[in-house]
């Protein structure tokens, strides 16, 4: 089999991961934009992460205190 089987199964083991990854620092910082926490968990799917890095860079200000 080449060990091809093993490799195909890494790359989504590592896609898992980084999307995982992704998670944590949007449910620190989503509350400071006034967004829910809970909206972190889409951060597994790539669109939507790329859809709350603008809603964050293009929301008026910041709701939380100085960092």
């Amino acid at each position: 089999m080449n060990g091809w089987g093993a490799a195909r199964g890494n790359g989504m083991i590592w896609l898992i991961l980084l999307s995982v990854a992704f998670v944590v620092p949007f449910w620190k910082l989503l509350p400071d934009y006034g967004i829910s926490s809970y909206w972190a968990i889409t951060a597994i799917f790539p669109l939507c992460t790329l859809i709350m890095l603008y809603i964050m860079a293009f929301s008026a200000e910041r709701k939380g205190g100085p960092r």
